[in-house]
C-alpha cells in the first residue's frame, strides 16, 4: 500500500491548522471575531492530525496487529443470526446516499427557512465528503478483510469506510440544522442535546456495523469517524464566518438572526 504521501500530508495539513489556530489567537485575527468559529478550526486541526495518525498506523502495519484482527475476530466470534440482520439493516439504510441525502434534506429546509448561505454550505460539505472517500480509497488502496469474513459484497478498497465518514458528516450537519433551526424555541437546549446525541450514536452505530459484517477494519472506520467530524465541524465554522459577514455587512441576503448552535 502506498500509504505514505497521504499519511504525511495528513499530518502536515493537521500541523498546519494547528499553527493557523495558534497564530490566529495571538494576532487576533479574524476568527476570533466570530463566536465559536475559532474553537471549531482548533477542533478541526486536531481532527486531521488525529486521522494522520491512523493513516501513519496503518502504513506501518501496525494497526492490524494491535487492533484490527483482534477486533475482527471478536466481532466474528459473537456473530448471531438477530445480530447479523440488525447490521445488515443499519449498514443499509445509514450508507452514504442514505446519510449524505439526510443533510441535503436538512440543507432544503435551512434553505426555506432563510438560511440560504447556511444550505448551500450543507450540500457543498456533502459534495466533499463523497470526493474525499473517493480520492483516499484510491490513493491509499487498502485491501479489505479476507473475503471470508464478509457477510456482504463490496468491490471498493478499505480505506476509510464511507459509511462511517459520511455519517458523521451527514448526521452532524443534521444535527447543527436541528439546533439551528430550533434556536428561540422553548425547548432548544433540550433538543439540541438530543440532535447531537442521536447524531453521535448513530455514526458510532453505523461504523461498527461495518467492522462486524467483516467489509471493514477498525482502522477503516475510525479515520471515516475522523475525516467526517473534520469535514462537519469546517462546514460549520465556514458557516458562522460567513452569517457574521453578512450580518455585518449589511447584505441585502440577509438571513435570520439566529445563528448555528455549538456546532454537530
Amino acid at each position: 500500500m502506498a500509504l505514505d504521501a497521504t499519511a504525511v500530508s495528513l499530518l502536515v495539513l493537521g500541523l498546519l491548522l494547528g499553527m493557523a489556530v495558534l497564530a490566529d489567537r495571538l494576532a487576533g485575527g479574524a476568527l476570533s471575531a466570530v463566536p465559536g468559529a475559532l474553537r471549531d478550526t482548533a477542533v478541526v486541526a486536531v481532527l486531521v492530525a488525529a486521522a494522520g495518525a491512523v493513516f501513519a498506523l496503518v502504513a506501518t502495519d501496525q494497526a492490524l496487529v494491535a487492533a484490527d484482527s483482534p477486533v475482527l475476530s471478536w466481532a466474528i466470534a459473537h456473530r448471531t443470526p438477530g445480530l447479523t440482520t440488525t447490521a445488515e439493516v443499519v449498514s443499509l439504510v445509514g450508507g452514504t446516499v442514505g446519510t449524505g441525502g439526510l443533510a441535503v434534506v436538512s440543507a432544503v429546509v435551512l434553505f426555506a427557512r432563510g438560511h440560504r448561505r447556511t444550505a448551500v454550505v450543507w450540500v457543498a460539505g456533502v459534495a466533499v465528503g463523497a470526493l474525499t472517500i473517493r480520492l483516499v480509497k484510491l490513493a491509499v488502496e487498502r485491501p479489505r478483510p479476507p473475503e471470508v469474513t464478509r457477510l456482504a459484497e463490496e468491490t471498493t478498497a478499505s480505506l476509510p469506510s464511507g459509511h462511517a465518514l459520511m455519517a458523521a458528516l451527514g448526521l452532524g450537519l443534521t444535527a447543527a440544522a436541528v439546533s439551528a433551526l430550533s434556536v428561540g424555541t422553548p425547548r432548544a437546549g433540550a433538543i439540541r442535546a438530543v440532535a447531537v446525541v442521536l447524531a453521535v450514536v448513530g455514526a458510532a452505530v453505523i461504523g461498527a456495523s461495518r467492522v462486524y459484517l467483516g467489509v471493514h477494519w477498525t482502522t477503516d472506520v475510525t479515520a471515516g469517524w475522523l475525516l467526517g467530524a473534520a469535514l462537519a465541524t469546517t462546514c460549520v465554522a465556514l458557516a458562522r464566518v460567513l452569517d457574521a459577514r453578512a450580518r455585518l455587512g449589511d447584505a441585502p441576503d440577509h438571513e435570520p438572526s439566529a445563528r448555528l448552535g455549538d456546532g454537530p
